[in-house]
């Protein structure tokens, strides 16, 4: 009797991580039929990006900076900010020499490196930790991120626009937004009424638009031959399952922290970031790497992250 209750309680711990995941895979499977049908011209599919780059992803980063980068969190979750600094510069070494064991040069080694440091955990982390763990939950997740997003929308969103990272280059809608949104949050800036409820309806459409074009992308291309590359698969493997677990239990040998330990596990076993098909819609760039990763990591992440999260 108490082996059924157990795993009841588990199945209905990860309920919210189904239905969030089942949602994204909805928006993904309608902008797939958009395209294959042909309601919508494939060709528009740049126009999402842009909406989703400059208008929808600065807003929803605004919101994230300036409601969590406050001094009073950073004083009292040092440690998540701090755990994910030192993640990630591991993370970003280890990412540079397996993404050449993939692609030795190229703008495709650029999108498995990438998709190796940076999960969607803005698009599903986020509603998934809020889902699970509740409000506490989802600002320890956001505050993680904090080191991770300063690298998406600096380096990564450089990398994956060929722009070369510059004081110039840098003045673009998306780290502006990050610096802006660190000041408000420093500071205590109120926000008028008007423009939070602007910020919040526009950050709300990020993940439906990044999905949606997801998939309006991945119906550019052969669905066989997507799911055929090889090379996605043993990706999909590391970024879902090899690179949480392994981070999961080496912090594991140093901490006990079972904040730290838990969100680092939520955070690093999200599916491979939708960024790899919205940034290089921008310029033009071959977006197949990206489309196959996002549709097996997020189909296969139905299975890898209720294993992961079974650890806590």
């Amino acid at each position: 009797m108490l082996y059924l209750q157990n795993n009841l309680s588990k199945v209905i711990f990860m309920m919210p991580a189904f239905e969030q995941l089942g949602l994204l895979l909805l928006f993904m499977s309608i902008g797939y039929f958009f395209g294959k049908s042909g309601l919508i011209d494939r060709s528009h599919a740049k126009v999402l990006s842009v909406a989703g780059v400059y208008l929808f992803l600065p807003c929803t980063i605004f919101n994230s900076f300036s409601k969590s980068f406050t001094p009073a969190n950073l004083t009292q979750y040092y440690p998540l900010l701090l755990g994910s600094g030192v993640i990630l510069l591991v993370l970003y070494v280890f990412a540079h020499l397996v993404s050449g064991l993939f692609v030795r040069e190229g703008y495709q080694r650029k999108v498995f490196l990438y998709s190796l440091i940076v999960p969607n955990y803005g698009y599903m982390g986020y509603a998934m930790a809020e889902g699970l763990f509740g409000s506490d939950g989802l600002l320890e997740l956001i505050l993680f991120s904090l080191p991770i997003s300063l690298y998406t929308y600096t380096a990564g969103f450089a990398m994956l626009t060929k722009r070369p990272v510059s004081l110039k280059k840098l003045l673009n809608p998306v780290n502006v937004a990050v610096l802006l949104g660190i000041l408000v949050g420093l500071f205590g800036i109120r926000m008028p009424s008007l423009a939070s409820l602007f910020l919040t309806k526009s950050a709300g459409c990020m993940a439906p638009v990044s999905m949606l074009l997801a998939g309006l992308t991945i119906s550019e291309f052969d669905f066989k031959a997507l799911i055929a590359d090889k090379k996605s698969y043993a990706m999909c493997a590391l970024r879902l399952l090899v690179i949480p677990l392994a981070i999961f239990f080496a912090l594991r040998t140093v901490t006990d922290n079972q904040t730290l330990l838990r969100t680092a596990l939520l955070f690093y076993a999200m599916p491979c970031g939708m960024n790899t098909i919205v940034f290089p819609k921008l310029v033009d760039e071959d977006c197949s790497t990206g489309a196959s990763l996002a549709l097996l990591s997020n189909v296969l992440s139905m299975l890898t992250i209720p294993l992961c999260l079974s650890l806590l």
